[in-house]
């Protein structure tokens, strides 16, 4: 068991070149450092192995608790760290469990407010493209967009989803040539992730299409890049610092009160519009 403060937090992390990550990262850093602890960031690369030698690496490294983007929808080691007496809040990833404290952003309601927001402005051709998509977020996102649909009355097709475990620009830059190539072209594509987003913007840039005159485009996350792009882009904003933050101070807390039961919280999403969406040319 723990017998004293190391003053050190691990941060499992999924992918620290993706901005939504690294993003998240610095702001549990600055977080944990404004309260006098010092973090240890460890970067899977989306590998499970690689997970779990970290953890050992923390618990080696006898750090005062630890927060978890994972990346596997189950946790196998949890038994492990509450066993040894480290706290642990899960992020981002919805993970069934009632071992750890969680913090995450409704997702459901994030897709089904994208989804809703380009149906009412007229669209119907929309293709959904979805990178990590075994991830639970992006699972939750479609769950969503099927609840807009639903609602709209719109027939569910599966050629309307295009999934892939590739979350790179690149990727979003391939896919939209793909799209914007397709007879009929989509009036408007809902990138579940704005680096896949702006990557298809660049592929509509490549092609001499304008965006939203020729598609609309729509991402999710708001990272920074989002509003700096060109045109601005219209997307899902889930607050990365307020996630970040509350996840601190929910691990801060169990440290400070080892009793305290696990608790959850989850974090508004919101629509917000700039220039890359509007109703389809007749």
């Amino acid at each position: 068991f723990k017998m004293q403060e190391t003053r050190q937090i691990g941060l499992i992390v999924p992918l620290l070149d993706h901005p939504f990550f690294s993003r998240m990262a610095q702001v549990m850093e600055q977080e944990l450092f404004r309260n006098d602890y010092r973090a240890i960031i460890c970067n899977t690369e989306e590998d499970p192995q690689r997970e779990i030698e970290y953890i050992d690496l923390l618990l080696r490294q006898r750090v005062d608790g630890i927060i978890i983007n994972s990346a596997t929808n189950t946790i196998s080691y949890l038994d492990d760290l509450q066993a040894q007496n480290v706290p642990t809040v899960l992020i981002d990833r919805n993970i069934e469990t009632q071992k750890a404290s969680k913090v995450f952003s409704d997702n459901i309601m994030g897709g089904y407010l994208g989804m809703k927001y380009l149906i009412e402005l007229g669209h119907r051709h929309i293709i959904v493209v979805a990178p990590f998509s075994t991830a639970s977020p992006i699972q939750q996102r479609i769950h969503g967009i099927h609840q807009a649909l639903e609602e709209f009355g719109i027939p569910k097709d599966p050629n309307m989803f295009i999934t892939s475990d590739d979350h790179s620009f690149d990727f979003g830059v391939s896919i939209g040539n793909q799209l914007m190539q397709m007879n009929p072209r989509p009036t408007a594509v809902f990138a579940l992730t704005d680096v896949t987003a702006i990557g298809i913007m660049r592929a509509c840039w490549q092609l001499g299409l304008h965006i939203p005159d020729d598609v609309s485009v729509m991402g999710y996350d708001d990272i920074p890049l989002a509003s700096y792009a060109s045109p601005a882009l219209s997307t899902i904003a889930q607050s990365i610092a307020e996630m970040g933050q509350t996840a601190v101070q929910l691990l801060l807390n169990h440290i400070q009160n080892p009793d305290l039961p696990s608790d959850h919280a989850v974090l508004a999403t919101q629509l917000v519009i700039r220039e890359t969406t509007a109703p389809p040319i007749k």
